[in-house]
């Protein structure tokens, strides 16, 4: 396996770590009850083919938001690795 293989997946499961951390933090509860309360109300005012329609989209939503955050991370991580060596070289 690559270094650079190893690297990004490295960073990826930390990425993962976080992200589970983030989803159990109490820091959120608050807003993630609010958002709860507020998908209740609306997948009851939905019928039953447009509730499908809408977990499909709300499906692939959350999957392009967890790519874009984790090319985020792995990227401000390779940025901070790259600043950390050219102060080191110097």
């Amino acid at each position: 396996m690559s270094s650079l293989h190893w690297r990004n997946n490295s960073l990826i499961h930390r990425f993962d770590k976080l992200a589970d951390e983030a989803d159990t933090s109490m820091v959120f509860q608050p807003m993630t009850e609010q958002l709860s309360i507020l998908e209740i109300e609306l997948m009851q005012s939905l019928e039953p083919d447009q509730q499908i329609l809408f977990r499909e989209w709300q499906d692939k939503e959350l999957a392009l938001e967890y790519m874009k955050k984790e090319w985020i991370y792995v990227r401000g991580v390779q940025d901070g690795i790259k600043i950390l060596s050219q102060l080191y070289s110097e």
